[in-house]
């Protein structure tokens, strides 16, 4: 469902200090209010846009407690009379920022006639205060740079995330109030503030499942949704994330089987990529890397797991020309050709930490779920013994936030018109969870995008065309033709 850069710790301490301190001194009184100022972020040029702060409770249970600001940026509509109802966006994560999307006017056709609000978060990356764990990330670096083994590795980012919980805190921040149901009331005091009536919501990955909880709270402020990449609230993640990693490279490998050209050239793909897995494991290999901030050069250890990430996060999730390179990348890696292989050294050196993050996982996720069932997932598939999605349920015995409400944990039901977008190769968020959501969605619509990965709209102009033409008509199926045109568009790549 990723990939940032974050300020020094200095800087990091200092904002978050400055923002804590500064805006507790007004009263839950002046809230809910909308200033407009400045873009927190540069905006492309001759951009159409309106910038300002949503200004709220960091924790609405509290009277008189401390606020947070929210930056906003709306995309203004290419047409002069825009629809009154504009269209939410925020990004997934949790902890990603959405002011990216200020550069998404190119790939965004839903812009023609009504105006895109772009909405950060609280606790990401912009937001006042931003729960940036710089600890971790220096950690992981750390821990990349001495080719420190799992173990020992995994205990260190656990040790620096109690640190930065433990500043933040000192920092007066209350980490439980980083949550989805608060960050859904964040969207509809936006709403009010902004006096629209109504408003479309358009969440992808974890803000997707943000988007339900703002159905299910908020309905009466709601025209229509779209709900990319679902992760539904009753989905206990972690219990079943290498399942979903396990059925996008099984839809791969079939896949390639039932493509003539493709058996022909690779008959044993899911032997030969498990082979190149289980050797690397054994026998690391080492890629030359240069930090983007200090220019120092690194030595770094790519392992099996290391091949298997790559291979979900670099090529499934990119675009269908890359999924289309999947089963030659494979063959190349398995014959000892590492070269490409080699570039995910760069990122896995550029590590990500979100506060934000880990306050959502540790309150929402965690306290459903049963280590037991986390642990069998290494055993269900012995190809990838020991393999795991994220780092967050060690983490959460260190970030101590109060649990979530049974409700955060249940389907989510309503007849608001709603467009649900899964992709064949999402190994992240698979198929079967928006069908899943689809269940108590009653004027809901499903479609399946073919040769993508996690967030298909990134990638497919397909998906794109049929998502505006949602919003335009949201009680009206889109045309999906375009979906049968692209499985006759693709083929695999069988030599270069």
């Amino acid at each position: 469902m990723n990939l940032h850069r974050f300020r020094s710790c200095l800087i990091c301490c200092f904002y978050i200090c400055a923002c804590a301190c500064s805006f507790s001194a007004f009263g839950q009184s002046s809230v809910p209010r909308f200033e407009t100022s400045d873009c927190a972020v540069a905006i492309p040029k001759d951009e159409k846009v309106k910038c300002g702060y949503l200004v709220v409770a960091e924790d609405r249970a509290l009277r008189n407690g401390a606020t947070i600001r929210l930056p906003i940026i709306i995309l203004q509509s290419d047409h002069p009379n825009p629809q009154p109802d504009p269209i939410l966006r925020t990004l997934g994560g949790p902890g990603v920022s959405s002011l990216r999307l200020v550069n998404g006017r190119p790939v965004s056709p839903w812009l023609k006639d009504r105006d895109v609000i772009i909405f950060e978060q609280r606790g990401t990356r912009y937001a006042q205060p931003a729960l940036e764990c710089t600890e971790v990330i220096e950690a992981n670096i750390n821990s990349m740079k001495q080719n420190l083994d799992a173990k020992t590795a995994r205990r260190h980012e656990v040790q620096a995330a109690k640190v930065c919980h433990e500043r933040l805190t000192k920092q007066g921040v209350n980490l439980s109030a980083y949550n989805s149901a608060e960050s859904a009331a964040d969207i509809e005091d936006l709403r009010r503030v902004l006096k629209l009536d109504k408003i479309n919501l358009y969440g992808v990955s974890y803000s997707a499942r943000l988007m339900l909880n703002v159905m299910r709270d908020y309905p009466q402020g709601i025209r229509s949704v779209v709900l990319e990449s679902p992760l539904p609230p009753q989905v206990n993640y972690d219990e079943v994330g290498v399942d979903g990693i396990t059925r996008s490279l099984n839809v791969l490998f079939a896949n390639c089987q039932a493509d003539a050209r493709c058996h022909q050239a690779y008959p044993h793909l899911e032997t030969e990529f498990y082979k190149a897995v289980g050797k690397l494991n054994e026998q690391p290999i080492s890629a030359i890397v240069k930090d983007s901030k200090t220019g120092e050069t690194s030595n770094v250890k790519l392992n099996g797991d290391d091949f298997a990430t790559w291979l979900i996060d670099y090529l499934f999730s990119v675009n269908a020309e890359a999924i289309a390179d999947a089963p030659l990348v494979i063959h190349r890696v398995f014959q000892g050709h590492y070269d490409v292989f080699k570039r995910y050294a760069n990122a896995k050196i550029n590590p990500s930490a979100s506060g934000m993050r880990y306050s959502v996982w540790c309150g929402e996720e965690m306290p459903f779920e049963s280590r037991r069932k986390i642990t069998a997932q290494s055993f269900r598939y012995p190809k990838l013994k020991g393999y795991e999605v994220m780092a967050l349920p060690d983490i959460c015995s260190v970030w101590k936030v109060r649990a979530a409400k049974p409700i955060e944990n249940r389907p989510v039901g309503s007849d608001l018109p709603t467009m649900i977008v899964t992709a064949e190769y999402d190994a992240y968020t698979p198929p079967a969870w928006g069908r899943l959501a689809a269940k108590t969605l009653k004027n809901s619509f499903l479609f399946e995008v073919p040769w993508v990965g996690h967030g298909p709209a990134f990638s497919s102009p397909c998906a794109r065309e049929m998502i505006a033409d949602f919003f335009a008509h949201p009680n009206v199926a889109p045309n999906s033709n375009c979906l049968k045109q692209i499985k006759q568009e693709y083929r695999f790549v069988v030599n270069k």
